[in-house]
């Protein structure tokens, strides 16, 4: 999933009279952050520390006790934040391969854009979901 956050074709902001601005890239992001377990891997990456697959998993699965995470999904939602340019990966040729994960600039902008949003919820959603 790429974001587009130019004006243009592709996102309908230049229909006429449209005097809002363009909520397209916002939606887009939101979609992607929205989905089960993009948050918690946001988090995990959020001090710029670069993290490989299994230990991210591990910390999945120790972070929050309902439901762990499947590879599919891990690595869909790795896959996803990579095109998206949220997070960047880097593969060490050895002769077991190495991959490592950490966010992108791009990513810990976003990261410290959804901060206020975890803190909120910490302070304000006490009960178990």
């Amino acid at each position: 999933m790429t974001i587009n956050t130019q004006k243009g074709k592709d996102n309908n902001c230049e229909k006429e009279n449209n005097h809002f601005p363009c909520f397209i890239p916002a939606q887009r992001i939101l979609n992607l952050i929205s989905r089960k377990w993009s948050i918690q891997i946001i988090y995990i990456l959020r001090d710029g520390k670069r993290v490989r697959y299994k230990s991210l998993k591990e910390q999945l699965h120790h972070g929050w006790k309902k439901g762990k995470i499947s590879d599919a999904t891990l690595s869909s939602r790795l896959a996803e934040f990579t095109e998206g340019g949220i997070i960047n990966r880097e593969v060490f040729a050895e002769i077991l391969p190495k991959v490592e994960y950490c966010l992108s600039e791009k990513g810990q902008m976003l990261s410290e854009a959804i901060n206020p949003l975890i803190e909120w919820t910490i302070k304000n959603c006490h009960e178990e979901n």
